[in-house]
């Protein structure tokens, strides 16, 4: 990349605020209560950086914190919840997932990938990615992430009705509780900053892949660890 190239992706890069809560939040999946329904969300778009289509499966990304550990809610509208992988570090990214991509430290080519399905499975790693390419990215997927509490509840009735369900979407939605000691580094101070990434793989119409911060990659790469966006908790 040139210069005035990765200055102008720097400068579309999206930052989020990460509101602290006062207490813990129960991880259930339910993000209907206390404190989801007051939080501000980010809406993840088309990774490649272009225009939704009519088709499109808007995701709602939800953050916070509480001084020990980081709050994710996804709330993913769905037309046809879908999966088959079960427990841990399947190959859950060929279908449909929830993705983050969090570096605490700042350095975008250190990282921690985390990511659930819609059937609860989920994949947990640490990437190193020294050029900031797929192709020299290193995965150590025997990396955990003590801690990680995970939730996930799917609503709504079979795709052929596509109805709502109990004044919800028709989809499924996460919750996570990530402990911040899990991830190497203790409680943020107010203004501190991560970069990160949030990241939603959907096979309706043979595919579609949202991110928070678009990773303008085409075919769709979410390891572009250059486009993570800037995360600043309160």
């Amino acid at each position: 990349m040139t210069g005035a190239k990765s200055s102008e992706a720097s400068a579309a890069l999206p930052a989020l605020r990460v509101a602290r809560v006062a207490r813990r939040i129960r991880v259930d999946g339910d993000l209907v209560k206390a404190p989801w329904r007051a939080l501000g969300a980010s809406a993840l778009v088309p990774s490649h950086g272009g225009a939704a289509d009519g088709g499109f499966q808007p995701t709602a990304l939800r953050l916070a914190h509480d001084g020990e550990r980081l709050y994710v809610a996804f709330a993913c509208a769905d037309r046809d919840v879908w999966g088959t992988h079960t427990g841990r570090n399947a190959p859950i990214y060929e279908e449909e997932v929830v993705e983050a991509f969090l570096a605490p430290d700042g350095d975008p080519r250190r990282y921690f990938e985390l990511e659930s399905s819609p059937h609860g499975a989920w994949f947990e790693a640490r990437i190193e990615s020294p050029d900031g390419r797929r192709a020299t990215m290193r995965v150590d997927r025997d990396w955990t992430c003590d801690g990680w509490e995970r939730a996930v509840r799917v609503h709504g009735a079979p795709p052929a009705e596509r109805r709502a369900c109990e004044g919800r979407h028709a989809g499924w939605d996460v919750e996570w509780a990530i402990p911040f000691a899990s991830l190497g580094v203790g409680a943020p101070t107010p203004g501190a900053k991560w970069r990160a990434n949030f990241y939603r793989i959907d096979q309706a119409d043979g595919g579609q892949y949202s991110a928070w911060s678009p990773t303008l990659a085409e075919p769709p790469d979410f390891h572009v660890p250059h486009r993570f966006g800037v995360l600043t908790f309160e």
